[in-house]
């Protein structure tokens, strides 16, 4: 019998379940209702659930560790995005351990985690399931063959990150038949023959790294603490073995600067497969950042939900658009439902992905609930444990500003001028508004970043559903 697999992949910096009553993400709170367990009635059988803690927290077992290793890639993950790959590897890796023919694959994700879904759909779509262990055998279901597999077609996924999709097209093409043909990814010639039924993200972004200026003061801050350590270590050798201080300290930096110069490299540096060789030279960098996303639309995928924030101001968190919209022409002129909805919800990024104090989280109810119709809506819906979920959405509900939280919390790096960069969204006047967000502006006031006034975002002046509002004789 098909059972369906949920994948949850979470926001930066979220980690739902570590504490009783912490700020819980509307992924977490999913994941948490449809997960299979001792005080769940939804069997293991018809459905599993698996969940990928954000860039730059815990380990996705769920084991908390304290090794300097571990923190210095939590640290990475937050600085510059090196988890994000991790983020992919680990969920693909939980579809290839459950996986059989037949199964239906849900995506969920928030944030970036909302990108490591869209991601992990691509990984898909190039790659497949694999059925073989690559030397003809079955294919492994766990442990560090299996690992090394998922880590595979990722890394394949990953070829010519951050660089314009046509310029190593055929490369990574030519990279994903390999894999497919190595571990029996399914017959298709041309792409992978396993695809999500369901995707559901809200507010996707791929701000996968801080602001510069934020980065230059984590590096310069590794940098004292590197310095810190060889100075402490050629201490110790000196008054034990009576090392030179000054060689002793700059050679122990030396080492430790080349050890994370190796590593960067190591999870940057792509080689093109021979044969099908994009350019002359055969190396990249490959790395995703602020150019290049990768906004491609699988349209054998057939329903897409995306909830989408009016409020954000952050200029790192802008959204990423998706491809495909020939699709949803031709699904329009034939007068089918479009494969992607997008739907606009009042409040800031974390007001429509969760992860604000439960009393503080009415608004991020309000896409919590469209989702979950949604995903209940489908011919084959997601189970689901009621007792685990109560819902009070609230389009008067409280809402948050980050830009004004940042400048608040830290009055230093305010003073330096040191800030979130401000850009509105620029939201289109066909965009679909939730009926949410015309509640709002017809409320006397709201709680907005801790102040009651009208509701009017700039980056709803222009929409025809709400530029009544505006100006003189405004309501």
């Amino acid at each position: 019998m098909p059972k369906n697999i949920l994948i949850y992949a979470d926001g930066t910096g979220q980690a739902g379940g570590l504490r009783p009553d912490q700020r819980l993400s509307n992924v977490y709170k999913l994941y948490r209702a449809t997960r299979s367990g001792p005080d769940s009635p939804i069997d293991p059988a018809e459905q599993v659930a698996f969940y990928d803690p954000g860039l730059g927290t815990v380990t996705a077992s769920g084991a908390i560790t304290f090794s300097p290793v571990e923190t210095f890639k939590s640290i990475a993950g937050m600085a510059v995005g090196l988890g994000f790959q991790r983020n992919v590897v680990d969920c693909y890796e939980a579809i290839l351990r459950h996986y059989e023919p037949g199964d239906r694959i849900y995506l969920f994700g928030f944030s970036r985690g909302g990108y490591t879904a869209r991601a992990l759909a691509n990984v898909l779509n190039l790659c497949g399931v694999p059925t073989q262990d690559g030397e003809g055998g079955p294919l492994p279901r766990d442990g560090r063959e299996l690992r090394a597999i998922a880590a595979e077609a990722v890394h394949v996924y990953g070829h010519g990150a951050g660089h314009p999709r046509k310029t190593f097209e055929i490369e990574r093409e030519a990279l994903a038949q390999r894999f497919r043909s190595r571990y029996g990814a399914g017959k298709d010639p041309n792409r992978g023959d396993v695809y999500p039924y369901f995707m559901g993200v809200f507010d996707s972004v791929a701000a996968l790294g801080l602001p510069i200026p934020i980065r230059i003061i984590l590096g310069a801050v590794a940098a004292l603490a590197g310095f810190g350590v060889a100075s402490l270590f050629a201490a110790i050798m000196h008054a034990w073995r009576d090392w030179p201080p000054a060689i002793t300290t700059a050679s122990t930096f030396a080492v430790l600067f080349g050890a994370v110069l190796l590593l960067y490299l190591r999870s940057t540096v792509r080689m093109s497969p021979k044969g099908a060789r994009a350019r002359w030279w055969p190396w990249h960098f490959a790395l995703w950042h602020g150019k290049h996303f990768d906004r491609y639309l699988d349209p054998r995928v057939p329903i897409v939900r995306h909830a989408l924030a009016v409020d954000e101001t952050r200029r790192h968190f802008a959204r990423v658009e998706w491809g495909g919209r020939a699709e949803g022409e031709k699904a329009a002129r034939e007068g089918r439902a479009p494969q992607l909805q997008q739907r606009w919800f009042p409040g800031n990024h974390s007001d429509v992905g969760g992860s604000y104090a439960e009393e503080e989280s009415r608004l991020s109810d309000l896409s919590l609930q469209w989702m979950l119709g949604e995903a209940l809506a489908l011919e084959h819906p997601v189970r689901i444990d009621r007792s685990k979920l109560y819902l009070f959405p609230d389009a008067g509900g409280p809402q948050h500003c980050e830009r004004h939280a940042f400048r608040q919390k830290h009055r230093l790096l305010n003073w330096f001028g040191i800030c979130w960069p401000e850009r509105l969204r620029d939201i289109p006047a066909t965009a679909e508004l939730d009926p949410s967000v015309l509640e709002r502006f017809a409320l006397q006031e709201v709680m907005q970043c801790g102040l009651r006034r009208p509701y009017r975002p700039q980056s709803l002046r222009t929409h025809p559903a709400t530029a009544h509002y505006y100006g003189d004789g405004t309501p």
